[in-house]
């Protein structure tokens, strides 16, 4: 379980580096940003290893340390005041370690380039002159992972019982507020096909307003998503809209191959105000006795009643 930023105090490994490995290093999981180690949010960590090189720049002087399960850049960045410095031996703090050389560094991961690095401040890598060391080390390291490393973290039952809480109070506005944007998406699709007689489904693709709707839904359906994933989803929102709208009736393919669509109109589809408009004759054999002359100027001139021929009529009939 991840916890929350504001707990992450509460969890003891916290406030001191882990002990890694150099490969236990590089399979840290980043999560907004952040890197945890099982179930453990990470600030810093503490390796040990051979420098296979020394690169100094003018900026900072970067080590690159292989402890012989991975190898990873270590960065030293150089404060201001001493950076024009050309002879950096002469600062304890910036004195640059040998080819070959067993260091331990404590320093903060960071990616730079999809690689993670460790990034360290002057006086935080130390040499290991024991040859012990890195032995004591790596059996420090399995005895950590072994006994707290892997275990989750544990805290009171009171927050654990809010962050509960909050995480389904969370879920359902979620749920709610995505369900709101779905049925929003249809109903906006919906109006734009019914504007139109026949059309492409590329147009209903490229609409701008539509788009920008299913890019909101994709957002809260799958949190997370990478940008380059996003577009393709909310393509595939739209078209799960047509695919109601096609099983519903309200549309049919003419052509499959060039995607082109023909609007059906609903057959409960009424046209004009019911109170003011009756409908007109459209046919001789609706109205016998009447010549075919007279039912055509009924149908181009279709007769509508104002409220005062509608009252007269209901009180001839009384």
């Amino acid at each position: 379980m991840e916890i929350p930023e504001i707990l992450w105090g509460m969890d003891p490994l916290f406030h001191v580096p882990l002990q890694l490995m150099i490969f236990q290093v590089k399979a840290l999981q980043r999560v907004q940003g952040v890197y945890y180690h099982h179930t453990h949010a990470v600030r810093n960590v503490e390796i040990m290893g051979m420098i296979q090189l020394v690169h100094r720049r003018p900026k900072f002087i970067l080590y690159n340390v292989d402890d012989g399960t991975g190898a990873v850049q270590c960065i030293m960045w150089i404060p201001d005041q001493y950076q024009n410095i050309q002879d950096t031996d002469r600062v304890p703090a910036l004195h640059m370690h040998e080819l070959g050389q067993v260091i331990r560094v404590v320093g903060q991961p960071s990616e730079f380039k999809g690689h993670i690095q460790v990034t360290f401040h002057p006086g935080d890598a130390q040499i290991c002159t024991d040859p012990n060391d890195e032995t004591i080390f790596r059996l420090r390291v399995l005895n950590m992972e072994r006994s707290i490393y892997s275990k989750p973290v544990r805290l009171p039952d009171v927050i654990l019982s809010k962050i509960a809480y909050q995480v389904q109070e969370s879920s359902c506005e979620e749920r709610s507020e995505l369900s709101f944007l779905e049925e929003k998406l249809l109903r906006r699709v919906t109006d734009w096909v019914l504007k139109r007689i026949e059309f492409c489904y590329l147009e209903l693709e490229d609409d701008e307003d539509n788009n920008k709707l299913a890019h909101e839904v994709v957002k809260i359906k799958y949190p997370g998503i990478p940008s380059r994933n996003q577009q393709e989803q909310a393509h595939k929102m739209i078209r799960d809209c047509l695919k109601q709208l096609i099983s519903e009736g309200v549309l049919e393919y003419i052509s499959i191959e060039k995607m082109i669509l023909h609007v059906v109109k609903p057959k409960n589809e009424t046209i004009g105000d019911s109170k003011t408009t009756k409908s007109a004759v459209t046919t001789k054999e609706q109205m016998p006795g009447m010549d075919g002359e007279t039912a055509r100027g009924l149908i181009n001139n279709p007769i509508v009643l104002d409220e005062s021929e509608d009252e007269f009529e209901k009180s001839k009939d009384a």
